[in-house]
């Protein structure tokens, strides 16, 4: 095993258990405070780096999303604002993902859109993680596994039968085949998810198509990263974690899937 992969694999494993640790045994007030360091603190610093801040102009920015993110905590009524902000986000950020070209200078012109897209993602991200977390955090694992085999079964499939590009201008290494590979393995964890949730059989339905919805967004959560480390000229977001980049490498499916996912949880009233 040479030393890259081996570095992969050490840090995969303790991000597993230290996800697992935090999910299943943090109450949900120390599960906020944590995954407010990683993915607000530490993902806003990046999201800070790759769209040309300075270090000062960065610790400001950081210091804006914790505003927002905790008056979004503290004030119940705002909770659900973001959140379906969020949402809006994502199905406008599917145009922009369409329209992309390599040498446009529109973010160069206009720097201030990737800026304001880091409240628009983060926040809404860490509100809907902390108010699925409260309403049940099993749920919190499946959504993980499942952009996990999304992502997953998109590049084994995308290994072996990829031939028509998803998208060229933005990550060349992904197929379309790829994103149904990705897909199918959703299917699969979704109706196994909704066999363990012991759903009710009208929930079933529900269930499996919001699954699947997610699934598709976690990829353009995925390109949408591509996208702004294309444009700071950046390979990885970071280098905090050892042989997988920084944290925003690891959770752009995830962060992207959160509002969606917990809003049609609760729109949905699905019983668990």
């Amino acid at each position: 095993m040479d030393s890259v992969l081996k570095q992969r694999v050490v840090t995969g494993a303790v991000l597993i258990v230290a996800v697992f640790l935090g999910v299943l045994f943090l109450p949900s007030n120390y599960f906020a405070i944590a995954s407010l360091i990683v993915l607000v603190s530490m993902g806003g610093w990046e999201w800070a780096r790759l769209v040309a801040l300075d270090s000062a102009t960065q610790s400001l920015f950081v210091v804006g999303l914790l505003i927002v993110a905790l008056s979004a905590y503290f004030i119940d009524n705002l909770r659900w604002v973001f959140i379906v902000a969020g949402v809006l986000w994502w199905v406008a950020a599917l145009v922009l993902l369409a329209i992309y070209e390599q040498g446009t200078y529109l973010y160069k012109n206009y720097p201030w859109l990737l800026r304001l897209a880091g409240f628009l993602v983060l926040v809404p991200a860490w509100i809907a993680l902390i108010t699925l977390h409260q309403h049940y955090p099993l749920l919190v694992l499946y959504l993980i596994f499942l952009v996990a085999i999304t992502d997953s079964g998109a590049y084994f499939m995308g290994k072996a039968f990829g031939r028509n590009k998803l998208a060229p201008e933005l990550s060349p290494g992904k197929t379309r085949e790829g994103m149904f590979g990705g897909v199918a393995g959703a299917l699969i964890w979704s109706i196994l998810g909704a066999w363990f949730f012991d759903l009710a059989a009208t929930d079933w339905l529900y269930f499996i198509l919001l699954s699947l919805v997610v699934a598709f967004i976690s990829v353009s959560g995925d390109l949408f990263e591509s996208l702004i480390k294309r444009e700071a000229g950046q390979k990885d977001s970071g280098n905090i974690l050892p042989g997988h980049g920084g944290i925003l490498d690891r959770v752009d499916g995830l962060i992207a899937t959160l509002p969606i996912f917990t809003l049609g949880i609760f729109w949905g009233a699905v019983q668990l």
